[in-house]
């Protein structure tokens, strides 16, 4: 998040979430974005940003933290939005043509067209029993 903060040095608005790592929570994440975007005055990324982050936490339901959560951040500056999501997958991320009858894969994609910004930052998790579990943060920003 430095590098985002170091734009223009502003405290930005910040929510942190940490969801149980469970489907049903996926509807619960959206909803509670959704109002979190509007709260911030930035409904204006409503329908993408709920997309973007939707497609985050899926993919970090299946790669939760150790300690069963994933672990969201939403960040309100000046002029963008950023939406992080971590999860415990120490797999590259990289875009695929899934094929047309494929039911998944296209996640990265939209994050790739839609977002103005995003990337992957490599990091580690303490399991709660002193070894670390390589994961990482993906995050996306939206420009105003």
């Amino acid at each position: 998040m430095t590098e985002a903060l170091s734009r223009n040095n502003e405290a930005p608005e910040v929510k942190a979430w940490g969801w149980n790592a469970v489907d049903r929570c996926a509807p619960l994440s959206r909803k509670v974005f959704r109002k979190w975007l509007s709260r911030v005055e930035a409904t204006q990324h409503e329908e993408t940003g709920s997309l973007l982050f939707s497609e985050l936490f899926s993919n970090a339901l299946r790669y939760p933290t150790p300690d069963g959560f994933i672990n969201t951040r939403w960040f309100r500056l000046e002029g963008f939005i950023r939406v992080e999501v971590d999860d415990a997958s120490s797999q590259e991320l990289i875009i695929s043509d899934p094929g047309e009858d494929s039911e998944s894969g296209r996640g990265l994609i939209l994050v790739h067209l839609l977002a103005d910004k995003w990337g992957v930052n490599h990091r580690r998790f303490n399991d709660g029993n002193g070894n670390y579990v390589n994961g990482k943060t993906v995050w996306f920003e939206l420009n105003d």
